[in-house]
């Protein structure tokens, strides 16, 4: 395998690490330098948070870069804070692009970079890649997608962000759109996370996708043994608890799932586990002894043994669902929507179960709690399709192989 000098490129921190982008670009990174030299250039905001990313980097590259323009000064946050937000909201411009990718940070970034004689750049995100094409021909250009605009849109035309009080969303998401596409004709090759994304990307014929799902070490998962004898029906939603589209998951499982299921398991509890908990979800867990919110936990397999089964009824956000990952690796069943489900390629009654009405999610939960023969094989047939598509082997080490093999 031929050694190539590698620079990934990053619009924030990656420590503290609080979501799953992080995980995917840390894991990338990590899988990477066991064939090539990679280096790390990222925009911080926060020194604590620029200490923390050279701590936990450094095992892995050979240079630790932080980058700080003037977009992440605490002078253009404050004004950003006071004013910008506003005036963008109001215009219907994409503010993370400007912040991210505006001509003065583009060049100054590319200024840099040109310094390290790379062979292939990574940025992730497509707002924080304005500075490609600044940089000369002979780099390989790839833009780490996480998401497209596309997902977004069709979200919204299937009145998916009614929840969102911005009248003026249709037009951002176009806005988006345009300058999404800008930024991928910069690239020679675009890196997604999920096969719906690449069929997207090929339908239009013009870009270069390779599909490589968020590749997780799961070793810890794998060997984790989910006995369901052993387990008292409880049920779980996992996943960060600012992310909007997640707590509007969880009012539907509040309002409309969970008091149907206790009815016929009164001793069951819910268990709600991710970062940063609203204060009114725990004001409701104060006053409600069955459901338990548990905040942050290092070592979520301690909560996966107390769960018989995760609800995840995501009507809208897109990207990949690497939590979805631990869960399968673990043994767990999922029972979600087409929505929550999809990116991960789950296929019904095989591995997990697709269910996007509340009375199918109700039925098939029960169903599951009911039936240990299909509860043991879904449980099975999960860690066995993980490991065999979300392990680091199986992903960023195919994104390795291919990188080492394209000429530049």
């Amino acid at each position: 395998m031929i050694n190539k000098k590698i620079l990934i490129y990053c619009g924030g921190g990656i420590f503290p690490i609080e979501g799953m982008h992080q995980v995917r670009i840390l894991n990338q990174i990590k899988s990477l330098s066991k064939n090539h030299t990679v280096d790390c250039m990222f925009l911080y905001t926060k020194n604590n948070h620029k200490i923390e990313s050279i701590n936990g980097l450094s095992s892995f590259c050979r240079n630790i870069i932080p980058y700080r323009t003037f977009s992440q000064s605490f002078a253009f946050r404050l004004i950003k804070r006071l004013f910008l937000n506003k005036i963008y909201e109001y215009i219907a411009f994409p503010l993370d692009f400007f912040t991210l990718s505006n001509t003065i940070t583009a060049k100054s970034i590319a200024r840099d970079i040109k310094k390290g004689d790379y062979d292939i750049i990574i940025a992730h995100y497509w707002q924080a890649s304005g500075f490609l094409k600044y940089l000369p021909h002979n780099i390989l250009k790839c833009i780490d997608t996480h998401y497209l605009v596309e997902e977004n849109l069709d979200l919204y035309y299937k009145g998916m962000y009614r929840h969102i009080d911005n009248g003026r969303l249709e037009k951002l998401l176009k806005k988006e759109l345009v300058l999404q596409n800008a930024c991928f004709e910069n690239a020679d090759l675009l890196i997604v996370n999920s096969h719906a994304q690449k069929d997207i990307l090929g339908k239009k014929g013009s870009y270069h996708p390779i599909c490589i799902p968020n590749g997780q070490a799961l070793e810890a998962y794998l060997e984790y043994h989910n006995n369901h004898d052993e387990k008292d029906n409880n049920l779980l939603f996992y996943g960060a608890l600012s992310n909007q589209f997640n707590l509007k998951a969880l009012d539907r499982i509040l309002k409309n799932i969970w008091p149907k299921i206790q009815k016929v398991y009164p001793d069951t509890k819910f268990i709600i586990m991710g970062s940063s908990p609203p204060t009114w979800l725990q004001t409701l867990a104060t006053d409600n002894p069955s459901i338990i919110v548990t905040g942050f936990v290092e070592d979520v397999r301690s909560i996966f043994k107390k769960c018989s089964v995760c609800l995840l009824p995501l009507e809208s956000g897109s990207g990949f669902r690497g939590r979805t990952v631990e869960l399968l690796a673990s043994g767990v069943p999922v029972v979600g929507t087409t929505n929550a489900l999809q990116s991960v390629q789950i296929s019904h009654e095989i591995n997990g179960v697709i269910a996007d009405t509340d009375e199918g999610l109700i039925q098939w939960t029960l169903k599951l709690l009911e039936d240990k023969v299909l509860y043991q094989r879904l449980s099975l047939a999960g860690k066995v399709f993980a490991k065999d598509n979300y392990s680091l082997e199986a992903t960023f080490g195919k994104l390795s192989k291919y990188l080492a093999e394209v000429k530049t």
